[in-house]
């Protein structure tokens, strides 16, 4: 696969004080990268390096293997950023749209493009007169991802595109994203709280905690609190009133951990070094590997992913709403600092 974007040993501060921490990370062309992590994390200021529109406090960006600066209008237009709140404006929604074709010179078959890029984003041509004040919150969004579509970025990031819109604008602007990658073999970098989407659209998922870089499709990460249960194990209890347990903390500054695998199990008792907790399956998932199926599953307000192979899970008959055991080790789970 040809790699698009390239991170090496970036890190960026403010105030002194360091909010990423990236040794090396590499996008390849017309993948889909999903952002997990909790607020604070340095989601959003990652995809504003990786779009050039902030300068990291040190370390090098690589675009198709040529290094950048931030800023650089040779490159911009290739690489388009969703801000969370995207600011639009104070005309049109034709002149929203096109005023990136025009700062790029592009002023040939502009109401093709305009029409073309509101298309993606489920709204008519005759769209492009209503004024900017005329939009709800789910519309001026699309408007603003319209505005990117019709630039056909190579690489295209967002930053929680439909945590602040209402059902029919999440769908749309989910299957316009999709879209780009299928028409214009786009790179698409998502940020999401919506665990279950990215896990649904993504060829990768990386979660990131205080800055830092943790691969995880296949791992568990939860913040806590978490208290000491005794000399040998911490715990943290959840809102349903079950116990997780893992082993005592390094440190004073190890607030979360990662569960490497949590397994189901029929009814039997867990063994000595075993600990069994419990919950509903919310969804059920074909996993990108061959022949594994991940599943869901709620334990109050801590939600899970479990892998399993598909002759068990065919066996066993899994499906959502159904209440199922899952069995872990606390000396398997990482204390993350």
């Amino acid at each position: 696969m040809e790699p698009v974007l390239r991170l090496q040993k970036v890190k960026h501060q403010y105030n002194q004080r360091t909010v990423l921490d990236i040794p090396e990370l590499t996008l390849f062309r017309g993948s889909i990268i999903g952002l997990a992590g909790p607020n604070g994390s340095g989601k959003s200021t990652l995809l504003r390096i990786l779009s050039l529109v902030e300068k990291c406090s040190s370390g090098t960006i690589y675009f198709e293997n040529k290094a950048v600066m931030p800023f650089d209008a040779e490159y911009r237009h290739l690489l388009t950023f969703l801000p969370q709140e995207p600011y639009l404006l104070k005309r049109t929604v034709f002149d929203n749209i096109a005023y990136g074709l025009k700062v790029r010179g592009i002023e040939k078959g502009l109401r093709a493009s305009v029409a073309q890029a509101l298309e993606l984003v489920g709204f008519p041509s005759s769209f492009a007169d209503r004024q900017w004040y005329e939009l709800s919150g789910g519309e001026a969004q699309r408007v603003a991802l319209a505005a990117r579509l019709a630039l056909k970025p190579a690489c295209l990031l967002l930053d929680e595109p439909t945590v602040s819109v209402d059902l029919e604008s999440a769908l749309t602007i989910h299957q316009a994203i999709l879209s780009a990658r299928q028409e214009w073999g786009t790179t698409l970098v998502i940020s999401s709280h919506h665990q279950s989407w990215l896990n649904e659209v993504c060829d990768r998922i990386i979660y990131l905690y205080k800055g830092r870089l943790l691969d995880c499709s296949y791992k568990n990460v939860l913040l806590g609190p978490w208290e000491k249960f005794s000399d040998e194990l911490s715990v943290m209890t959840m809102t349903d009133g079950q116990n997780l347990y893992a082993g005592r903390a390094p440190n004073r500054e190890s607030s979360g951990v990662m569960i490497p695998q949590l397994m189901r199990r029929d009814s039997s008792p867990p063994s000595k070094n075993e600990k069994m907790i419990s919950g509903l399956v919310t969804g059920v998932f074909v996993d990108k590997h061959p022949g594994i199926f991940c599943i869901h599953v709620a334990c109050g307000d801590q939600q899970f992913q479990v892998n399993i192979a598909e002759e068990d899970f065919l066996k066993e008959g899994i499906f959502p709403n159904q209440q199922v055991p899952l069995l872990y080790r606390p000396t398997d789970i990482i204390w993350l600092s």
